[in-house]
């Protein structure tokens, strides 16, 4: 898939304006940006996780893996997810987005300007890059065989990941696993038993994101926002 996409926007898309105007609009910044993830053995396309980021703890807010060149549509879903579906806050449309500069988003730039949105393109996004390069020390941990978390790294997982390492520090544990080459296993489980999983990902990026974005919705689901 190219990057060559005029932007859908309406009905059939995650970034619908009337649905969006009605979110709350916070006097926020985020930071958002796509980030080029390592190639594998054999992988010829770059992936890219793209990644939302609330300021100014550094919070994020959602992450989307994407395994071509993101266009101005993968931005679009990319935060209305953010303004939706968030991490780590309730739904809310940010005052200002921080960007690179990139000719391919502003075809967005109207429709966010019209959301009560401003956008201000910077040379560099540090918080973005914090949540990064945690998600690639994530990625390097990974292992073939299935891996089990019980305590995270306070700068790493509870960074990146909140909902995951509320998970782990209260709840329950984690696995994530490779399917012998046919992708990633990801499980949440409590005392109970098994309580989330995820087998259709196919590169650890969108394993780790599904997992995290199944138990934020289950905290949300649960109405528990700290352990």
């Amino acid at each position: 898939m190219t990057s060559i996409s005029k932007l859908k926007l309406g009905k059939s898309a995650a970034f619908v304006k009337t649905h969006l105007k009605q979110l709350p609009q916070d006097d926020v910044t985020w930071e958002a940006d796509f980030r080029a993830l390592p190639k594998s053995k054999g992988q010829t396309e770059t992936h890219y996780l793209g990644l939302v980021v609330a300021l100014p703890k550094g919070n994020p807010l959602v992450c989307l893996p994407v395994e071509y060149t993101p266009n101005a549509n993968d931005l679009a879903d990319l935060l209305a997810d953010a303004m939706r579906r968030p991490m780590t806050d309730s739904a809310h449309r940010p005052r200002h987005i921080l960007l690179r500069g990139n000719p391919r988003w502003e075809e967005l730039f109207p429709h966010l300007k019209q959301l009560g949105i401003e956008v201000s393109i910077q040379n560099e996004l540090p918080n973005v890059e914090v949540v990064y390069e945690d998600f690639l020390r994530q990625m390097r941990r990974a292992t073939p065989s299935p891996l089990i978390l019980y305590t995270p790294s306070p700068t790493d997982v509870q960074k990146a990941f909140p909902a995951i390492a509320m998970w782990v520090q209260g709840v329950g544990h984690i696995e994530i696993g490779d399917q012998e080459g046919f992708g990633f296993t990801v499980r949440a489980l409590d005392y109970g038993g098994l309580v989330f999983e995820d087998d259709k990902a196919r590169t650890l990026a969108e394993a780790m994101a599904a997992l995290e974005m199944g138990l934020a919705r289950w905290f949300k689901d649960n109405k528990i926002e700290e352990i």
